[in-house]
């Protein structure tokens, strides 16, 4: 194991790494220490955090299996079942798959800025790291409020459940048992054993924590990584007016501050510093700028200007296509999960929906329907938007491409929009497993999936 490199996309996204190592998730790179004893204690925490929340999991299941003599119980205990069910699979997920998000996170180490282009670039960076930090707020408050709206609920009401009656099979009592967060079976008896209760209370409280802690750091961490893609997306649309006018200008070299001057003053965010950038490195561009004044009255010579506008124009196509790498990457590292994710959602969001239909009034049940409810349809929402704005961004290149004054500028420039016409005509994208696109029409789709379905259990009952 190397030492952790703090640089690029791992460095914004640290807080997130931190918080999912912490968690018990599979992420056994991006350490301090990597010493063979310390990893070793990782891995042993790793997997005890593992057998912990498999075992709480299959006493939730084995559960839910005895409520067949009920159908509206057992349509509970299944919706209870699929809401941790997201956390599992992302938690087993990452663990299975963490070399990807290996890749994906040293992905952007190293891609460096044009000289011409820092400013930009660097400002940019700052809004997604802005962003970056907006998601994890709302992760965190969307957790914390999760598990105490979730303890609360536990608290409130009578600590009674159905069960067949004794007497008659084909009829059901009500039964005094352990007030806990989660409905489970397990071997000792928590009702009348307080000690027990008490154990088993903290450990579902844990237990729920995690699930729900994993689930959302998932779902955090690829909602950032698409951002990420989305703002350098946005910086190359920026830049693209600028370099066809360095192509055409014929007073000299603008520099970084001439060419964004505009949006750079009205702008209030605080430039984030520059020394992780190695420029030398990725783009080879080793010239010597320091013959070009930043007045508009001196005329350099032909061939120095060329070969500026040649390396600006390669510093262009090696981010994009560095940019769309990038993103198949992650769409390669999430589809599956995505996959799943919907399929989950879109079975649980229509056993809501019909759990809905028996709610009676203001009571407990009411309010844990509605916040099953609303959770489901946030955290798909919560992907499609990311998504959407993906495909977007990737979209408007082209058109700002075909916006500059490109018919003025140098042949090498007219080549240069005409290739970026083409290959952004096809929008970068997340998709699940090829099965769908990430995007509001996904969620779109979702909803009405849930009605169809919703509509044939209502004709069925």
């Amino acid at each position: 194991m190397q030492k952790v490199n703090k640089h690029g996309l791992v460095g914004d996204l640290w807080p997130k790494i931190r918080l999912m190592q912490l968690t018990g998730m599979f992420i056994l790179e991006f350490h301090e220490d990597s010493s063979p004893g310390t990893q070793l204690l990782r891995v042993a925490y790793c997997w005890i955090v593992t057998a912990l929340l498999i075992a709480q999991y299959a006493c939730v299941i084995t559960f839910t299996v005895g409520l067949n003599y009920n159908n509206d119980l057992l349509a509970g205990g299944v919706v209870t079942t699929l809401f941790f069910t997201h956390g599992m699979i992302k938690y087993i997920y990452v663990g299975l798959k963490n070399k990807s998000f290996y890749r994906v996170l040293s992905s952007w180490n190293n891609a460096n800025s044009h000289p011409v282009f820092a400013e930009s670039n660097a400002r940019y960076r700052a809004k997604s790291l802005s962003r970056m930090k907006r998601v994890l707020t709302i992760i965190c408050v969307w957790t914390s409020a999760t598990v105490v709206a979730w303890v609360t609920i536990t608290m409130c009401g009578d600590s009674m459940f159905k069960v067949p009656d004794p007497e008659d099979k084909n009829k059901t009592m009500w039964v005094k048992v352990a007030r806990l967060p989660v409905h489970s079976w397990y071997p000792w008896d928590c009702l009348n054993n307080s000690t027990a209760h008490i154990f088993t209370f903290i450990f579902q409280v844990y237990w729920v924590f995690s699930l729900v802690a994993h689930s959302q750091l998932c779902d955090g961490m690829f909602c950032s990584l698409v951002l990420f893609s989305c703002d350098q997306l946005k910086h190359l649309k920026e830049i693209l007016k600028p370099l066809i006018d360095l192509s055409i200008s014929q007073h000299g070299i603008p520099s970084s501050l001439d060419l964004f001057v505009n949006k750079s003053a009205s702008s209030n965010k605080k430039l984030i510093a520059n020394e992780d950038f190695e420029y030398q490195n990725m783009y080879q561009s080793q010239h010597d700028f320091s013959n070009y004044t930043q007045s508009k009255d001196s005329f350099p010579v032909d061939s120095q200007k060329e070969e500026l506008t040649r390396s600006s124009i390669k510093y262009w196509v090696e981010r994009h296509k560095h940019i769309v790498r990038y993103t198949e990457m992650v769409g390669d590292c999430y589809g599956i999960s995505l996959l799943l994710h919907m399929l989950v959602s879109t079975v649980a969001l229509t056993l809501l929906a019909y759990q809905a239909t028996k709610i009676e009034g203001v009571n407990v049940y009411a309010f844990s329907t509605i916040g099953y409810l609303v959770y489901a349809l946030a955290q798909v929402f919560f992907f499609c938007f990311y998504g959407n704005e993906l495909i977007e961004q990737s979209s408007s290149v082209m058109e700002a491409a075909y916006s500059c004054s490109w018919y003025d500028g140098s042949e090498d420039a007219k080549t240069f929009v005409q290739i970026v016409s083409q290959q952004c005509q096809k929008s970068l994208s997340i998709t699940g497993s090829k099965f769908f696109t990430v995007s509001l029409d996904l969620f779109a789709s979702v909803l009405g999936a849930v009605v169809t379905y919703f509509m044939v259990l209502v004709q069925l009952q």
